[in-house]
């Protein structure tokens, strides 16, 4: 199954919720936790929210809806 990566944040409280918001609402979101080493250059670092392509749209006005739209990608 293939999933595609929306948003991203560093603190793991918004992270929760964006998760939460979106299972309240019917949409599966799949969480990546990502913890490089901070001497490693470039290396991707906090917490992820991925859905599978279907649900993206949604998702994504979900989170826009509930002023969470700030941790969008560019999606």
């Amino acid at each position: 199954m293939s999933s595609l990566r929306i948003a991203h944040t560093y603190d793991i409280g918004s992270f929760a919720a964006m998760k939460a918001l979106l299972g309240s609402r019917g949409v599966t979101a799949l969480d990546l936790a990502i913890g490089g080493h901070l001497a490693i250059a470039g290396a991707d670092q906090g917490y992820f929210i991925e859905v599978v392509p279907d649900d993206r749209l949604r998702a994504c006005q979900i989170l826009r809806d509930n002023d969470l739209g700030k941790y969008l990608l560019d999606t």
